[in-house]
């Protein structure tokens, strides 16, 4: 039970840890008086009026009484914040990254304690907000936006595992832009990382939005199309080849016309390549793109091979 509740005068609302302290320390400076005050009562006691002996008795018990009751209130008024804070910080370390005090629970509080608890709210939201750049960026391709390598990897497997589970279809393309390294060479390299986001933005207009889209390295993408049979995603490479065609760059002057070669492939349950079903899909879709580029580029080719590796429709 909190006896604030019923003593509103105990809530000490206002008074700052310092105030609290000096308030305790008066409460120190009685306790020598009670003993004192008793010895005093017990060798008098027989020569005053029995009222008299009483109302004295009845002082001294009541002092006793309101320091008991203060100090408590005192204390209630240091460890209820101090207890949040303590709360606040082990969920933090569980874990719960943002975590915010409720300023409401410590309305209470000494004002020390408030700030803290601002204090501990903006560090919480500043971890949070640093935390969460730092998971962006650990999954995000910082020039085109895309997501990485790294993420297609261990995204990848979830959505294999998906596909394996249910029984569906899911393909992979190897996207690469053709003549990259010309218009390095032309342009210059700040012309050709807006070629690459420019490359980005048309294939992220093409895909589906169950479609994973990540930027494999240098010049090339990866698209995961899950549930797309390997007919499917012919198709959607096709979308893509065209949507990259239809968009040039334009720079002032500088005018580049778009083109792509991609690779496609469907997962298989018995890799052939690598060490895993992913691994498979990605290095048969690469072969597919090699065979593309054989082939003159600007085209879409799909693993199997229909014929032997070096006819070209």
């Amino acid at each position: 039970m909190d006896i604030r509740q019923h003593f509103p005068f105990l809530r000490l609302k206002g008074l700052g840890v310092m105030g609290l302290l000096r308030l305790y320390s008066m409460l120190l400076l009685l306790l020598p008086v009670l003993p004192l005050s008793l010895y005093w009562l017990a060798e008098h006691v027989d020569s005053m009026p029995a009222s008299l002996g009483w109302l004295m008795f009845f002082c001294i018990a009541m002092v006793v009484v309101a320091s008991a009751v203060l100090g408590h209130a005192i204390a209630r008024a240091l460890l209820d914040p101090l207890r949040l804070l303590v709360q606040g910080a082990q969920r933090i370390q569980d874990g719960e990254y943002g975590h915010i005090i409720d300023l409401a629970d410590t309305a209470e509080a000494p004002r020390e304690f408030k700030q803290l608890v601002r204090a501990f709210n903006r560090m919480s939201t500043t971890v949070q907000e640093h935390i969460d750049t730092i998971q962006t960026t650990s999954r995000t391709d910082q020039l085109t936006g895309m997501c990485n390598r790294r993420h297609l990897m261990a995204e990848g497997y979830r959505i294999l595992s998906v596909a394996l589970r249910a029984g569906s279809p899911c393909s992979c393309l190897m996207i690469d832009i053709d003549h990259f390294k010309l218009v390095n060479d032309t342009h210059g390299h700040p012309v050709g990382d807006k070629y690459l986001i420019h490359i980005a933005r048309c294939i992220a207009s093409a895909i589906r939005e169950s479609d994973m889209a990540a930027r494999y390295g240098g010049e090339e993408f990866v698209v995961l199309a899950p549930n797309a049979s390997l007919a499917e995603a012919r198709m959607l490479a096709s979308r893509i080849r065209d949507a990259v065609a239809v968009n040039p760059l334009v720079l002032g002057p500088i005018r580049l016309d778009n083109t792509v070669s991609i690779g496609v492939s469907e997962y298989s349950p018995e890799p052939e390549f690598g060490s895993n079903i992913l691994e498979d899909m990605i290095e048969k879709a690469d072969k597919a793109l090699y065979r593309a580029k054989e082939c003159g580029r600007n085209r879409v080719e799909s693993w199997p091979f229909a014929t032997g590796p070096g006819y070209c429709p």
